[in-house]
């Protein structure tokens, strides 16, 4: 019999059944599509040898007027800049105290209190200690000089650092010390609150902990944005601050004057300069006024000046529809806003207005964030159980892989959704948390040129396109890692993230990358006939290392799946002799050996038909 060519669409199906999926893909991972064929996607090396404390919530990147090339990585814990081969921690300061009385130890431990009343510090959070003025119980004075993680807050006038040094005393309240505190760190996860004042006042029973969940507990992520040279970081729910480049490099971010000092976000109307904070305070610096829906700019170009007069352009409003302000991106003269429901643009009108507003869109609120990204003037953007995009006019995108990202999605996790893109290969990329997962380790694709969709499995909680470098960047957070970060910190916990440099080589940092890919299953005389498959040629572009087919057999949809042979291919075998009986047959494509890398074409096989023994 002649020689059967089987060909697929491009793109993953699992909308369908494995029998109605004839001529699709309906499985794979680190795989993607160009020009309608599957092949294996780029690999990646570490773009820097620093390990940076807490898990990455924000990634910038971005050039000064010298030149010199800048990374921001904003985490749960701090906030880094990172610039030729070199990183350092910005995270604002929030308190700089000269205290007497600091420290009291206890003999036999490393266990430091450190007594100071009224001094607003978290767990976890971070301090450093100057101009110690005497030894302590035994611990050298330069023992507890430095940077230092709080282990614990005992109440509010007390809290413990670990010491390099060990007591040989019971000391209560000597020797005095500069202290420098850092701005608290944030939850690192998206959490419901439980207990007590989780609900509204003389609901349930009186004086008894709420048992469902009623508040939500914000993680710590930040808004990065360029103003010129310089960096403004707004923390969620926090104040806003600028990183100067015209200072040293060293210089930490510090505080924007006058600015609102709670905030959802904030964006940089490229068009007219002005910095605006989104889901904000009514009342500058009063935090108990924050309105999740109020919108609030400061003069143009002057990020010190937010009260509206005759004589600037600040200005406020607040949008209707939905319940927050979720998300706020740049595009073509204006400005998107997301809420949990709806969309919105911006636009400047000019005086006295300033700013116009108008709703674009409503039941196509964003999940989170990050959780958009807008390119040649188009906005994609993932919802709660679709997915969108804005051209004009707010359209759902089809996507037949729907009930594959949605049915084992996070909710609780939704925050942590990261949107991004690799422009090279026209691929808009959402990575997100799967069902009962705390951390992102998935991510769905959608090539919008091909109008193509594709999963995998990689842990990146923040993602960037190649621009600023020469490839995408991304951040991967290692839970269980206690390696060195950029400065010493006593008694720092576990928890680093690492940047990786992607479309970099095919390996995966120096060790092998499992790829592959399925298909639907396909058969002869629909169905009717056993079909035997004796010879396979395969049809490779770009292959180096080995690659496997495995032809996998059924008799019924749904009977089990029986593996056949496992053929192993390279760029020279012309070939492959089988012996494979069955009603039905899918073919599996895959590799795992370092430097393997390539793009499946077509296959050909010899099929007829056939008893069943």
């Amino acid at each position: 019999m002649p020689l059967t060519q089987i060909t697929f669409q491009a793109g993953i199906d699992t909308e369908n059944t494995e029998t109605g999926a004839e001529g699709r893909w309906t499985n794979c991972d680190k795989v993607r599509f160009r020009k309608g064929l599957p092949e294996k996607i780029g690999g990646w090396t570490k773009f820097s040898q620093i390990y940076f404390v807490g898990v990455g919530r924000a990634l910038a990147s971005w050039f000064s007027l010298n030149g010199s090339r800048y990374q921001a990585l904003g985490t749960d814990r701090k906030v880094y800049v990172y610039q030729g081969g070199e990183g350092v921690d910005i995270t604002p300061i929030r308190s700089s105290n000269v205290v007497s009385n600091v420290f009291s130890t206890e003999n036999g431990s490393s266990i430091v209190t450190v007594n100071e009343i009224d001094h607003g510090a978290n767990n976890g959070s971070f301090i450093t200690l100057s101009n110690v003025s005497a030894n302590v119980g035994g611990i050298l004075s330069t023992e507890l000089e430095g940077e230092f993680e709080i282990q614990s807050v005992v109440n509010a006038n007390a809290y413990t650092i670990l010491s390099s040094g060990t007591a040989n005393a019971n000391v209560i309240t000597t020797a005095n010390a500069d202290i420098e505190y850092q701005i608290n760190i944030g939850p690192s996860l998206q959490n419901f609150g439980y207990g007590w004042s989780a609900g509204a006042y003389n609901l349930g029973t009186w004086n008894t902990p709420r048992t469902t969940p009623q508040v939500t507990l914000n993680m710590r992520q930040w808004s990065l944005n360029n103003y010129g040279e310089d960096l403004i970081l707004t923390q969620k729910d926090g104040a806003s601050y600028i990183y100067d480049t015209s200072g040293t490099f060293y210089d930490r971010a510090t505080i924007i004057a006058n600015c609102p000092t709670t905030s959802t976000l904030s964006v940089v109307s490229n068009d007219t300069r002005h910095l605006v904070c989104m889901g904000t305070e009514v009342e500058i610096g009063n935090t108990a006024t924050q309105d999740k829906l109020f919108i609030r700019w400061s003069d143009q170009e002057n990020l010190n000046s937010w009260t509206p007069n005759v004589t600037n352009s600040a200005g406020s409003q607040r949008i209707a529809g939905g319940s927050e302000i979720r998300a706020a991106k740049t595009a073509k003269g204006t400005i998107l806003v997301w809420t949990d429901t709806t969309l919105h643009s911006m636009s400047f009108v000019g005086p006295p207005f300033i700013f116009g507003f108008r709703q674009l869109g409503s039941d196509c609120g964003a999940v989170g964030m990050n959780a958009v990204y807008v390119t040649d003037d188009i906005a994609y953007w993932m919802s709660d159980g679709t997915f969108f995009r804005y051209a004009g006019s707010v359209q759902e995108i089809p996507c037949p892989i729907l009930n594959y990202v949605f049915d084992d999605i996070e909710q609780t996790q939704y925050a942590q959704v990261y949107a991004g893109q690799t422009h090279n290969f026209s691929e808009i990329i959402w990575y997100y948390c799967s069902r009962d997962s705390s951390q992102i380790d998935r991510y769905v694709i959608y090539n919008t040129t091909e109008n193509s969709w594709y999963f995998g499995n990689l842990d990146r909680s923040t993602y960037l396109d190649n621009g600023v470098e020469f490839n995408p960047i991304a951040s991967q957070y290692i839970a269980n890692s206690t390696a060195n970060t950029i400065s010493t910190i006593y008694g720092l916990t576990a928890g680093r993230s690492l940047i990786y440099r992607h479309e970099d080589g095919v390996d995966a940092d120096g060790s092998a990358m499992t790829a592959f890919i399925e298909s639907g299953d396909g058969d002869i005389a629909d169905g009717e006939n056993f079909s035997f498959i004796n010879k396979v040629i395969p049809d490779f572009k770009n292959q180096t290392g080995n690659a496997t087919i495995t032809l996998k057999t059924r008799d019924y949809p749904n009977s089990n799946r029986v593996s056949g042979e496992v053929i192993t291919v390279s760029n020279t075998t012309p070939f492959y002799n089988s012996r494979i009986r069955g009603r039905q047959s899918s073919v599996r494509i895959e590799s795992n050996e370092l430097g393997s890398n390539w793009r499946f074409g077509t296959l050909r096989i010899n099929i007829r038909p056939d008893g069943k023994r």
